[in-house]
Parts: C-alpha cells; structure tokens; sequence
C-alpha cells in the first residue's frame, strides 16, 4: 500500500503527528511491544525536529517526516521484532541560525536504550552559525 509521505508534514501538533507517523513505520503484529517516552528539547527552544527510519518494507523509509517544535513529548508504541530490522533511525533538529544537528541509531540500538534509560531523552545544545 503506498503511503503519501508529504501529507504528515502538514498534519498539526508534532505530539499526535509523531504517533501515527510511528504507528504506521513500525507497526508489527508481533506481541512483543513496548510504549516507549520521547523528550527533545534544544538550546535555544522552538528548532524544528524531524525523523527518519530506513530499512526493507518501511512505509515512507528513508523520507524525512517532520514532527514539530521543542520542547517535544510523547508516548509511543513499538514493536521490538520491526526495529531490529531497522537499519537506522535518525532525528534531527534545525533552528534558523543555527548549525542543525543528528543523532542516530540502529534498531537494535534504539531497542537498547529503550530499555535501559525508559525515555528517548535528547537536549542538543546548538551551536549558531558564525558567518558575515
């Protein structure tokens, strides 16, 4: 079934969006499931935060989905089986004036920090681009 990728940029509130955008790119029928905790902040407050999964039979893999503003929240269900076949998970946040900046993980990975820490915590402090 073919998704429309550019739809979910469109979509209000990046809480609700980031829900079914992560519903739709890695729902299983697998019984092993977890809610997980997503809190991104940033230095300064208000960059944009966007995801981005790829792997075989990702609906909208490899797209970036933007999901709102800092500070973000939200509770989120996974499914362990789909994200160790994920091969990576990208967020990213960008603020006019600013450097925009990564952090990454394969599926296995994110399943590990998941259970390690509780929460997917990420504060980037970022850094202003110096220029005439």
């Amino acid at each position: 079934m073919m998704r429309n990728c550019n739809r979910h940029a469109t979509v209000a509130r990046g809480g609700l969006l980031f829900a079914a955008t992560l519903a739709l790119l890695l729902a299983a029928c697998s019984p092993k499931s977890a809610s997980v905790r997503f809190k991104v902040n940033s230095e300064p407050e208000g960059a944009h935060v966007l995801y981005q999964a790829s792997g075989k039979d990702l609906p909208c893999g490899g797209k970036w989905i933007y999901l709102g503003n800092t500070p973000l929240r939200g509770v989120h269900q996974f499914n362990e089986r789909q994200l160790e076949q994920t091969e990576k998970i990208t967020m990213k946040v960008m603020h006019n004036g600013y450097h925009e900046q990564k952090i990454e993980w394969d599926g296995p990975s994110f399943w590990e920090e998941v259970e390690g820490r509780g929460v997917i915590f990420w504060t980037p402090e970022l850094i202003p681009v110096s220029g005439p």
